[in-house]
């Protein structure tokens, strides 16, 4: 680290308004990089033109370098052949960025920061993609390493598009330096990034994992970002972060230009501090002209942070694409109690398997019921309890995006499923006793969650409130003195049996109302242990539930298929004025069937959870991802006499379509999406044997590539493995492909479509090449352009045959363009 303190530099970068500097691709482009070579390696072979960038922004008045080293992981200088090199390049970058740092003093600071960057792997962590979390935390804990060797003075996790992934950026650089971390996300215009997150839940996260700077970059430009910084300052009280794109680029005359020059640019600094940010700076199509009128209209203006979020917080939680606050209107949060293996074989038998088909289909059934958190147990007898809880917390996540609390006494299987949720999850559960203490809450913090407070000591469960409410001070105590903010515990004053020990039942909501008044936390009960082994258990469960709420209950663990709980919540809303106008009680019992059967009724959503016939599982394995559990469900479907392309034909093809519905209404984002393809392609391949020749050809031939000097690539294999699902041929050529290469592919692989992706403004124009060379070729097959950097117009432009928004748009653009040889006609 620099002779900057941490604290100092902290406190430069929360309580001032602090300029950033602008893109670096672009400069060394300018300078002479050779489109498709490392922008890293020239840190080593001619760190000149490096420090001539660093030099530029701090001459136009940059407070902060960011060094040259977003590619620097060794998955992106493999690509290069550099990764021998890694410690060597990530070092010379910081050493580069601070020599001229204190060369050139900042504007209104002194010497500049040196922010040290660290961009996204090019790959999907679990269950997305094949990298681990564990192969994740390495590969940035190596570059972080290697970055606070060099001097920066912090860390800038940048342009991040999947929780998953940034999650494993800020775990690692926290674990292995002592840097402060700014972790920035891109987004959409939706307010979401490509995986589905949006804003606030990418707050909640990053907050919660300890980042000491939260915010944004890339994306389509500042006004775009205005509403999502202004919805990260509403639920976190870090300092912001706000670093755009010079809006979204077009090419004019052969260029690629971006819209916005200095001055606009500029003018939109009011707006911007406004929304909350303090550190701003320029992405993509920015360069020196942008930050000095950036700093122009700082010195003129000189404005004042905005004031950020003061006062207690709720507790929170988060799956990849929704949070989920403890507020009146949200409350009580029932916790779905039923994927727990006690006492249920089948269950159990799912989790030893390791095939967490029941589990997919309770966590359905639970979260259309109304459960707002599922609780996920995986305590088998012999079971490798880690190994089984990282499996049931993957396959979860491709069913729903409802937060989880992962549920064990084991602390290797809560870190097992901590690691593998990509969200902010609930700990259940941390006691009084020192061993439990020192084991649980040092995750609880690590990992970003919120943990679940039992009152229970080393004394066994107190009998009293009052001695429950002591056991609830201890564990807040020290989860405060760990670093675990108080709004990240929720307490269990634990219930007792009343079939034993009925005289104690009204302990627990006196310890409630006692934990809420003198320690300001809210309380969870797991309400049916009140009525363990006693007869019509749903009816006392439900009485006792109606009292522990009067008492200030903010949330249960029961069983959201019971209509009793439901019963008692939506009273219980009304009557302790969270329902504020009746709406939700009145649409409650008007859904109740009249006149009522006697017993519970199962909500119809949960039957309809539950498929009996093979086609129906393989149809649910389908639409949840479920890629390890398919191929099993398509053996036994076989065996019971089912014809492989009917298989084809009215299952998987309809299930995927299903799931590309949803993906296009909005309802469905693009995780479950591809875990939906994946597991598509895993049944079709094992189907493809044993169709007839004549019936398994493909739809069509689609060449893929990336344009010569563009080395980014995940967009295109996304698609790739949605078009072979749709049943196309795809011949990918991969990245950085010359235009030669892809037209000479073209007409030895007769291919009908050629589909081209660019994520760099400055490989765009390789496109029109491509599009001329098909022509002058005689080539009959349609060229598709997409990427981020890509438009509708500029695909009119170049002479694109269409233009594919997202992958989803692609798909659609491929099945018109070839729109009726299904396997079925075919043949």
């Amino acid at each position: 680290m620099s002779n900057n303190s941490r604290e100092n530099i902290l406190e430069r970068l929360g309580n001032h308004i602090v300029l950033g500097s602008g893109a670096m691709g672009t400069m060394l482009q300018a300078a002479g990089l050779h489109p498709g070579a490392s922008p890293d390696s020239l840190n080593l072979d001619r760190p000149e033109l490096v420090a001539a960038v660093h030099r530029a922004y701090l001459e136009s008045g940059s407070d902060v370098l960011l060094t040259n080293t977003f590619g620097s992981s060794r998955p992106k200088l493999e690509e290069f052949g550099l990764a021998d090199r890694l410690d060597e390049i990530n070092r010379a970058a910081a050493r580069l960025a601070r020599s001229e740092a204190e060369r050139y003093g900042g504007e209104r600071y002194g010497r500049a920061l040196v922010a040290g960057s660290i961009g996204p792997t090019g790959q999907f962590v679990e269950p997305l993609g094949e990298m681990t979390f564990d192969q994740a935390f390495e590969i940035f804990a190596e570059q972080a390493r290697a970055l606070e060797k060099g001097g920066v003075d912090f860390l800038v996790i940048e342009t991040m598009a999947d929780l998953g992934e940034i999650r494993a950026a800020v775990i690692a650089a926290k674990a292995v330096t002592r840097l402060p971390v700014v972790a920035q996300m891109t987004f959409n215009p939706d307010g979401r990034t490509f995986t589905g997150t949006d804003a606030v839940t990418a707050a909640v996260v990053l907050d919660a994992l300890g980042a000491d700077m939260i915010g944004a970059n890339c994306s389509g430009g500042p006004d775009e970002l205005v509403p999502v910084i202004r919805a990260m300052a509403a639920v976190s009280a870090k300092p912001l972060s706000l670093v755009a794109n010079a809006g979204l680029p077009r090419l004019e005359a052969g260029r690629t230009v971006f819209p916005m020059g200095p001055d606009q640019f500029a003018a939109r600094l009011p707006a911007l501090v406004e929304a909350g940010a303090v550190l701003i700076g320029g992405c993509c199509g920015t360069g020196p002209g942008h930050i000095q009128a950036m700093r122009g209209e700082l010195n003129r203006l000189n404005p004042s942070p905005r004031p950020r979020l003061t006062g207690p917080k709720p507790l929170s939680l988060a799956g990849r694409t929704r949070s989920l606050f403890f507020v009146p209107q949200n409350l009580p949060v029932i916790v779905g109690e039923r994927l727990n293996p006690t006492a249920r074989k089948k269950l159990a038998a799912d989790a030893q398997e390791g095939r967490f088909e029941l589990y997919r289909q309770e966590a359905r059934a639970q979260a259309a019921a109304g459960a707002g958190v599922l609780d996920v147990n995986v305590g088998v007898p012999g079971i490798d309890e880690p190994a089984a809880m990282r499996g049931a917390v993957l396959a979860l996540q491709g069913t729903t995006d409802l937060p989880l609390s992962i549920d064990s006494p084991n602390p290797a299987a809560l870190e097992a499923g901590l690691k593998a949720f990509a969200g902010k999850a609930l700990v259940n559960s941390v006691t009084g006793e020192e061993d439990r203490l020192e084991a649980v809450l040092p995750l609880v913090k690590r990992y970003g969650a919120s943990v679940i407070a039992l009152t229970l000591d080393d004394a066994g469960i107190p009998m009293t409130a009052g001695e429950r409410l002591a056991v609830a001070e201890k564990i807040l105590g020290r989860a405060l003195a760990l670093g675990i903010p108080k709004e990240n515990l929720i307490v269990d004053p634990l219930v007792l049996t009343a079939g034993a020990q009925a005289r104690e039942a009204m302990e627990t909501p006196r310890a409630i109302r006692l934990i809420k008044e003198k320690l300001g936390l809210p309380c969870i009960l797991g309400v049916s242990n009140i009525s363990f082994g006693l007869p019509r258990r749903e009816v006392l469960n439900s009485a006792y539930l109606i009292t522990n709420l009067a008492y200030g209950l903010d949330a249960a663990i029961a069983n959201p298929l019971e209509p009793r709980i439901w019963e008692a919540v939506n009273s219980m809303r009304l009557l302790l004025y969270y329902d504020t106008d009746a709406s939700g009680y009145i649409s409650y019992v008007s859904g109740l069937p009249s006149p009522r059967p006697e017993g519970p009724v199962p909500p119809a959503a949960h039957t309809a959870a539950r498929p009996v016939d093979t086609a129906g599982r393989i149809r649910s394995a389908v639409i949840d991802g479920d890629r390890d559990g398919i191929v099993a469900l398509v053996e036994q479907a076989l065996f019971e006499g089912a014809n492989p392309m009917e298989l084809i034909e009215k299952t998987l093809i309809p299930s995927l379509e299903e799931v590309g519905d949803g993906f296009g209404a909005g309802r469905v984002f693009l995780p479950q999406m591809m875990l939906a393809a994946e597991a598509m392609k895993r049944a079709f391949n094992h189907l493809k044997p044993r169709l007839p020749k004549d019936r398994a050809g493909s739809r069509g031939t689609v060449i893929l590539a990336t344009v010569e000097g563009d080395i980014h690539d995940i967009g295109k294999n996304i698609v790739a493995v949605l078009l072979e699902n749709y049943g196309f041929r795809v011949v990918d050529l991969g990245k950085s492909v010359p235009a030669g290469r892809i037209i000479e592919a073209a007409r030895e692989e007769k291919a009908e479509i050629i589909g081209l992706s660019a994520l760099m403004t400055t490989t765009m124009p390789k496109m029109r090449e491509v599009i001329l060379e098909a022509k002058s070729a005689g080539l009959r097959a349609k060229v598709l352009i997409g990427g981020a950097v890509t438009t509708q117009s500029y695909a009119r432009e170049i002479g694109a045959d269409g233009h594919g928004r997202d992958a989803r748009a692609a798909i659609e653009l491929c099945r018109q363009i070839i729109p009726g040889r299904s396997f079925k006609e075919e043949t």
